[in-house]
């Protein structure tokens, strides 16, 4: 059961990741006198602040889950939101998945496997 707090953990991170990635599409931060207006654009999309409410929601189950998991266990383990950044790009964005990105998945979910077994 304690394995779903860090399930819930990966996916509200990886919803957070997603949502600022949406936020910013429209934005281009070219210099610094186009910071303050593309940050007031930013900030007037709905994807910012659902990105932070995920943020918010991410804390506190990233906060349960190391306080039922060992850092050296939890942490790892969440590198599978690496994999679900890469999917998520190749899915939402049209973003390319090359042979040594799908490689790196590989040794990222080798790596989640053997220490989910241990």
């Amino acid at each position: 059961m304690t394995h779903i707090i860090l399930l819930f953990a990966i996916f509200f991170r990886t919803c957070t990741d997603l949502s600022f990635k949406l936020a910013v599409t429209d934005v281009h931060f070219t210099s610094f006198k186009t910071l303050a207006p593309n940050l007031k654009k930013l900030f007037s999309t709905p994807f910012v602040w659902s990105g932070i409410l995920f943020a918010m929601l991410n804390l506190g189950v990233w906060c349960l889950s190391l306080g039922n998991f060992d850092l050296s266990y939890a942490y790892p383990l969440f590198s599978i939101h690496y994999i679900a950044m890469i999917l998520a790009g190749k899915f939402f964005f049209k973003e390319k998945l090359d042979r040594s990105k799908l490689i790196g998945i590989g040794f990222i979910g080798a790596g989640v496997i053997l220490l989910f077994t241990s």
